[in-house]
């Protein structure tokens, strides 16, 4: 049996076009890894609740950096 599907876009048959992340997502998202790692790092090594602080702001930068990644050009 076949089926036709209609595509919303032209491209590879089952790969969808995706739109390009921004440079403000992947800064956002690489800016929350260094700070996310830094903050786990110094509240393990050094028993800190600053540490853990940063992890936890790092960790909701990686994730509002991900989600902007995926908005629409107008945002």
């Amino acid at each position: 049996m076949q089926h036709d599907f209609a595509r919303a876009h032209p491209g590879k048959p089952g790969h969808p076009e995706k739109p390009a992340a921004s440079a403000r997502s992947i800064g956002l998202t690489l800016l929350g890894i260094v700070i996310g790692g830094a903050g786990y790092y110094a509240s393990w090594r050094f028993q800190t609740p600053l540490g853990t602080l940063g992890g936890i702001a790092g960790l909701a930068l990686c994730v509002i950096g991900t989600s902007h990644g995926h908005g629409s050009p107008g945002h």
